[in-house]
Order: structure tokens, then C-alpha cells, then sequence
């Protein structure tokens, strides 16, 4: 008979409920914090695009001095007196995209002040290597872009210049 009136339920009181729902709510934010830093520190994935072909238009088109963003493709191609660069609008510090400044004839990344000159080279900031340039052609007075692999490169060399 002892046993049957031992058997009351077990209550929790509303202080330790509210309580169990704070460290809840701790462990949450705590947990949500963790993996957000992880996820921004972790390296990024280099995406395989295979191939992927951009026709920019008539070569004669492009004045000299020009420099023509693609902003879906993220490319810029930029007409020289000599020929053409393709170069990649991505930032080699931390794939931000860069911006082409007319004024001051400069790619500029506005991620971490990265600068670079017209011909991709870093002037100024933290990437380790200049912009990527992207293998360029003129078929039948078409500039057609090869944006399947880009071409890492240490400088400028005049032999990048494809010439029209």
C-alpha cells in the first residue's frame, strides 16, 4: 500500500523551466556561433566549371583604352592598342569582385583595398598573385572566352596579349 501512494508525478517548477529553456537558448546561440566562424575560416571549394564559353561580341567593336565587364560571367576584357586581356572579376585574396575605376585606370577589390593595375598586376593590398586571365580568341572577328579553367599567372607578360 506504501508503493501506491508513492507514486506522485514528478512536477518541475516554472523557475526551472524558464531556466532549462536559457541554458537551451545558450547552447543554441553558442552552437550557431561555432559553426559560423568555422564555416567563414574553412577554405572554399574550387568549383569545377568544365567548359564554359562566353562570345563577347565583334572584335571590332571594343574601342582601345576600353575596359568591358561581364558581370554574369564575371569577366573583363579590356582593349589594348597591342590586343586583348580576359581577365577573372574575382579577387585573388578572397574572391571578392573586383571593380574597374575609369577614373584612376585601376582594377580595386572594395573587400580589403586590394589594387590592381590595368594589366591585373597588384599595386597595393593583400592578394598573393595578380588577377586570373581567361584563355581569349578571335574566331571569325568574335572574341570568344574560355572560362573553363582560368590561367594563374605570376605577372604581366606582353605574350597574354592576344592580338586581333
Amino acid at each position: 500500500m506504501n508503493s501506491i501512494l508513492n507514486n506522485e508525478k514528478k512536477t518541475i517548477s516554472r523557475r526551472s523551466l524558464i531556466g532549462y529553456a536559457w541554458i537551451g537558448a545558450g547552447v543554441i546561440v553558442i552552437g550557431e556561433l561555432i559553426c559560423g566562424t568555422f564555416a567563414f575560416l574553412w577554405p572554399r571549394k574550387k568549383e569545377n566549371k568544365g567548359e564554359k564559353i562566353l562570345i563577347a561580341g565583334k572584335a571590332s567593336d571594343f574601342r582601345v583604352g576600353e575596359v568591358t565587364y561581364f558581370r554574369k560571367e564575371r569577366v573583363f576584357v579590356e582593349r589594348l592598342e597591342e590586343g586583348f586581356l580576359a581577365f577573372s572579376a574575382v579577387c585573388t585574396h578572397l574572391n571578392c569582385v573586383v571593380n574597374w575605376n575609369e577614373m584612376l585606370k585601376k582594377f580595386e577589390c572594395p573587400c580589403h583595398g586590394a589594387k590592381f593595375n590595368r594589366y591585373g598586376e597588384v599595386l597595393e593590398g593583400p592578394p598573393p598573385r595578380p588577377l586570373d586571365l581567361y584563355k581569349l580568341q578571335i574566331v571569325e572577328e568574335k572574341l570568344v572566352i574560355d572560362m573553363g579553367k582560368p590561367i594563374e599567372r605570376k605577372g604581366f607578360e606582353p605574350s597574354q596579349i592576344i592580338k586581333p
